[in-house]
């Protein structure tokens, strides 16, 4: 019998459709990653108070806005929030920034507040909980600037946390911080590690390490597309754009967020002409 259940808050497509998953265990709940807004944090919070005890630690999985700027409204001040030293540092170094740039669109909805976790873990460190063992494994740059996956363990159950290292279903994913080499990298490096582990991702439905490798096809589609239409040069332009979303359309049909695709043209370009991302 399992020790713990897993309870999935999804946002909507304004919120990126951003996973937060809390974990339900005998006497309390977990919560691994926030959401992208106020709103989101606040139905967190609803959600986790419907459930049996109270909230005894979140965690963040990595240093994007939609996996830790619900913290304030999902858990308040008072709750412990770990993360890895590098996803801690990133979005002490972020946060602001981020607010700076997206709350001219998102209004009142981007918070005004942000929480650092401040118990930050090492590669490999464990913290026992309730029952749980959550082990963190820090990833350094991949998806984003700064990301790491948990492995929850109870008994002989297991389930691994991926933040967006791999965006299930038909989703175009996040690229603008231009670590695609890495990110390739680390799915090859995942794929030997967790071939037997359920796997939970920031965005989508879980499943096994199908979500790594076809992950890994969109980003060398996606790589190989930009590499073509930016002919070595380190932007795009506006058509160029076009272009490149149709060509993305086009190898995963239906997919949401195709506006990722252009958002990210021009980081991957850079990184391409730079040879950063071979």
């Amino acid at each position: 019998m399992t020790d713990f259940a897993i309870h999935t808050f999804t946002a909507d497509e304004s919120g990126i459709f951003a996973n937060a998953y809390l974990l339900q265990t005998p006497h309390g709940v977990v919560l691994i990653d926030a959401g992208l807004r106020v709103s989101d944090g606040r139905a967190i919070a609803e959600r986790a108070a419907a459930l049996s005890g109270p909230v005894l630690a979140a965690f963040v999985t990595h240093a994007h806005p939609d996996h830790f700027n619900g913290l304030p409204y999902a858990v308040g001040d008072d709750v412990p929030v770990y993360a890895s030293v590098s996803v801690a540092k990133t979005i002490a170094e972020i946060a602001e920034p981020k607010r700076e740039q997206w709350r001219p669109v998102y209004g009142d909805e981007w918070p005004d507040r942000h929480r650092i976790p401040e118990r930050t873990l090492g590669d490999g460190a464990s913290v026992e909980l309730d029952g749980l063992r959550i082990t963190l494994h820090e990833l350094g740059v991949g998806e984003s600037h700064a990301d790491s996956y948990l492995l929850v363990e109870a008994g002989t159950e297991r389930a691994a946390f991926i933040g967006d290292l791999a965006f299930g279903d038909l989703m175009h994913p996040y690229t603008a911080d231009g670590h695609t080499g890495a990110w390739l990298a680390l799915l090859d490096r995942l794929e030997q590690e967790l071939a037997a582990v359920r796997l939970h991702p920031g965005h989508g439905a879980p499943g096994d390490i199908g979500l790594l490798s076809a992950q890994r096809r969109y980003l060398l589609a996606f790589r190989q597309a930009v590499l073509r239409i930016a002919d070595g040069r380190p932007s795009l332009t506006d058509a160029q754009k076009a272009e490149l979303t149709g060509l993305m359309e086009a190898f995963l049909p239906q997919a949401s967020l195709p506006w990722m695709v252009g958002l990210g043209s021009d980081a991957v370009a850079r990184e391409l002409a730079e040879g950063a991302g071979k």
